[in-house]
């Protein structure tokens, strides 16, 4: 669609991205109910349970998910649109997945839901569809703190289109956007922007209505990457004001899925990839080739099972206060509302207590007074130990965490630390606990505590 036919929804202001339903956190029996429903958390490693740091790359997901998942396959596993019972059921299944996805993420119209293989998919898609619109010249604006998935597809059309492609930078003390360096990148040419809801590497939530509302303002698409955000706190597309943003299931407790949200006119005016038998309606304009149906009734159990976390214990439920949400779209932000009260305690735990472990340095925001700010990811360096070398001892302990660049390449070049191998990356959901960032902070002062001691004997 080209710049001059956008018709920009209005966008709010910062705290639409921030605002997180009032909830009390977990307290230990709710912990233990919510754990309960998680199978992996059973897991033990040499006697002792087994530890999910690595939530950045993929949660895990409850055992309803996994039900469903197995319950489609022996019940109603059928193509799409068959005139039999299966295939009706299976077609009754999508359209309902479809408007819970548009309730988690605060859609109007379940038309505006596609589901493909992941965000990166997705994106390519998306970028090749918004590239047939571009001239040689226009320009697309992306930022160093995004993860590559949200930069490479827009970078390939400098080859494709000949579209000019400018950088917005980070704040290297805190890895916060540069928004004044994205005031300058924006101009007459500018078609769209891409940005990132939560960084994937350091948790920096962006101040993204902002930055839509700066984009809409210069006449430009914005394309939200809400992967490493979904897991942490309430998506609103409306109050967003986006015309885009993507999301992956499999990071909030869901199978391995992409879940995009675009506005129908803007959805309505590209030109999808597609076969020629292929409808053009919404959604199946966009979700090409025959849906993975065990995958989508998988989503439609996560689904259900934020809406028994929010019922159960946000306000009105067992656990919580008064007011019980009567909808699902109230029950989703209830849950929402809970996870965050309850990352909000593991955030301030952690950034304490890592603090403390001796060559241990955090990067991004470390000010605990600034946790509206970000979500509970933090990646570090540790003085004298390799980033893999450290994960490599954490996983002996039974420690999952990550090392490397995890595709915020960009940021981890800005930062200086791509030759010495990125950094270690813990993740905290709602289903972590206080004891578990314990065990990270001895199993860390075991690993610097040998290192002493082997330099001490030398």
């Amino acid at each position: 669609m080209p710049a001059d036919q956008i018709a920009s929804r209005p966008s709010g202001g910062q705290s639409a991205v921030l605002a997180v339903p009032a909830a009390r956190p977990l307290t230990d029996a709710g912990m233990d109910a919510v754990r309960a429903q998680f199978p992996a958390l059973s897991r033990e490693h040499d006697g002792r349970s087994y530890v999910y740091l690595d939530g950045p790359g993929g949660t895990q997901v409850p055992r309803g998910t996994i039900d469903a998942m197995v319950g489609y396959l022996a019940r109603f596993n059928a193509n799409h649109e068959g005139a039999f019972p299966t295939s009706e059921e299976s077609d009754a299944m999508l359209a309902e997945v479809h408007a819970a996805a548009a309730d988690y993420l605060g859609a109007a119209d379940a038309g505006e839901i596609v589901f493909g293989q992941n965000m990166t998919t997705l994106t390519f898609a998306l970028s090749r569809a918004v590239g047939r619109t571009l001239k040689h010249g226009d320009e697309v604006v992306v930022t160093r703190l995004d993860h590559d998935a949200n930069v490479a597809p827009w970078l390939a059309l400098q080859e494709e289109r000949g579209v000019r492609v400018r950088w917005v930078g980070v704040h290297e003390e805190d890895c916060t956007l540069d928004m004044d360096g994205l005031e300058r990148a924006l101009g007459p040419r500018t078609r769209l922007v891409a940005v990132g809801l939560a960084s994937n590497a350091v948790g920096t939530l962006n101040p993204v209505p902002r930055i839509v509302e700066m984009a809409h303002a210069a006449g430009a698409l914005t394309y939200v990457d809400a992967v490493h955000a979904a897991p942490h706190v309430p998506l609103d597309v409306a109050s967003l004001g986006t015309d885009f943003l993507v999301c992956s299931p499999y990071k909030f407790f869901g199978p391995h899925l992409g879940l995009l949200y675009g506005r129908r006119d803007v959805l309505e005016g590209l030109d999808a990839y597609k076969v020629r038998p292929a409808t053009s309606e919404l959604p199946g304009k966009w979700e090409t080739g025959t849906p993975p149906g065990e995958s989508l009734a998988g989503l439609l159990a996560t689904f259900g099972y934020l809406e028994w976390l929010g019922a159960t214990f946000g306000p009105g439920g067992s656990g919580g206060g008064s007011g019980a949400a009567t909808t699902r779209r109230a029950r989703l932000r209830a849950a929402m509302g809970v996870i965050g009260a309850t990352e909000r305690g593991l955030a301030r735990r952690a950034l304490t207590a890592l603090g403390g472990v001796p060559g241990l340095r955090l990067r991004g925001m470390v000010d605990p007074n600034r946790l509206a700010e970000r979500v509970p990811t933090f990646a570090f360096t540790l003085a004298g130990h390799s980033p893999r070398e450290v994960a490599t001892e954490l996983g002996r302990r039974g420690i999952a965490v990550w090392d490397g660049d995890y595709y915020a390449y960009e940021l981890i070049r800005a930062l200086r630390l791509a030759e010495s191998g990125g950094m270690v990356r813990v993740g905290f959901v709602h289903y972590n606990t206080a004891a578990e960032i314990d065990r990270l902070v001895e199993a860390l002062a075991e690993i610097t505590g040998r290192s002493s001691a082997v330099k001490g004997e030398a």
